[in-house]
């Protein structure tokens, strides 16, 4: 709960960001697919070992879906920088799937959408006990988490930007 309460105002900014994304257009159905691979591919230097299969699930739906629409993959990614920590990221990144199904229901009937149907191995609940017990180990802890929250939201808002400019 800490941790949602903490990364509140940035959750916030990327929602309101996101959801000016109109998934029914081709040009900007594409751009929210852009960012969402833009971002897994500028955070994979920070992905925990336990989340590999899973992000590497999600990239490669992304890849698949600009694919099927005529769109390459976004290569001009930078690393983000600095070190995020893993817990933190995990929880943003699996976090958004759980709007998933929201957000699947603006996308066009026709357009592909392997990346909203991908399920992840990882349940939702067992991010939540690893957070809580991470946490409760001290301050510090809690306080990378937070941070690597935070540092994790900030790559989508800065792709969101930038791609809002030019959708």
């Amino acid at each position: 709960m800490r941790l949602k309460c903490a990364t509140r105002p940035e959750h916030g900014r990327v929602d309101q960001l996101i959801s000016q994304f109109d998934l029914a257009r081709p040009e900007t159905y594409a751009a929210f697919l852009s960012i969402n691979a833009a971002a897994l591919m500028a955070l994979r230097p920070h992905w925990r070992c336990v989340d590999e299969a899973d992000f590497g699930a999600l990239a490669a739906a992304l890849i698949a879906d600009l694919a099927a629409i005529g769109i390459d993959p976004p290569t001009d990614a930078q690393p983000a920088p600095g070190s995020i920590d893993g817990l933190g990221l995990a929880y943003v990144v699996r976090g958004s799937r759980l709007g998933s199904a929201i957000l699947r229901k603006r996308v066009a009937a026709g357009f592909p959408t392997a990346y909203f149907d991908v399920r992840p191995a990882l349940a939702w609940q067992t991010l939540l006990q690893q957070v809580n017990e991470r946490g409760a180990a001290g301050t510090g802890y809690e306080q990378a988490i937070i941070g690597g929250a935070r540092a994790t939201f900030a790559v989508y808002e800065r792709l969101a930007c930038r791609e809002g400019q030019t959708a």
